[in-house]
């Protein structure tokens, strides 16, 4: 987030937060539980109560943990250290777009990139200076619910795509062979390799 909105960002997440599931989250029926009790205490391993400016509150038996926002992180918080999957939202600041790009580049490819501005020439130079599978602007992971679109992984975070031929193509190897009768040869392709011979195997590596 940039660092001079970033005050106001927060604060704009924490009524968020209170619109889409009330004050009392765990008892929110529309609210969703994590997978198991040893994952919630993962989750609640990552945070660092210093740096809790809403929820935080976690119950390991109930599978719950509220939704949480963080700020300010480092990219050296413990937090930053994996991936997450779990409702904990880390808020990073910036100031100079040039040294962000550069220290996400620096860093391993990520799965997914997401980009949130109504700034084209901003948008436009995030993504075409990052590399990662899939993403979206102005939205998160909906694209991965669109058949269309190939999703998979860069690097480190995995290899081809799937989804409809997408992942046909990357599950299936495209075997060429070429098929010859049994009594042609090419002729330029045995000796003596004349000039002519020589022009014309130039021109196959031409073409």
């Amino acid at each position: 987030m940039r660092e001079s909105v970033a005050e106001q960002f927060v604060a704009e997440c924490k009524k968020a937060v209170v619109e889409l599931y009330g004050a009392d989250p765990k008892n929110n029926p529309d609210y969703s539980r994590i997978i198991s009790a040893s994952a919630v205490k993962r989750l609640a391993s990552l945070i660092d109560p210093k740096k809790v400016v809403y929820g935080g509150k976690s119950d390991a038996p109930a599978r719950c943990l509220d939704p949480t926002i963080l700020y300010p992180i480092l990219s050296s918080d413990k937090i930053m250290e994996d991936e997450i999957f779990g409702p904990l939202l880390p808020i990073l600041t910036y100031s100079d777009v040039g040294k962000l790009l550069a220290k996400i580049k620096s860093m391993p490819k990520t799965l997914a990139g997401y980009v949130f501005s109504r700034n084209q020439q901003m948008i436009d130079r995030v993504l075409g200076s990052l590399s990662f599978d899939g993403g979206a602007v102005n939205q998160t992971n909906v694209f991965l619910f669109i058949e269309s679109m190939p999703y998979g992984g860069v690097g480190t975070a995995g290899l081809g795509n799937h989804y409809g031929k997408y992942g046909y193509d990357s599950l299936t190897h495209a075997k060429s062979v070429l098929m010859s009768p049994a009594d042609v040869a090419i002729d330029h392709l045995l000796p003596p390799y004349t000039k002519e011979k020589v022009q014309a195997m130039d021109q196959w590596f031409d073409y």
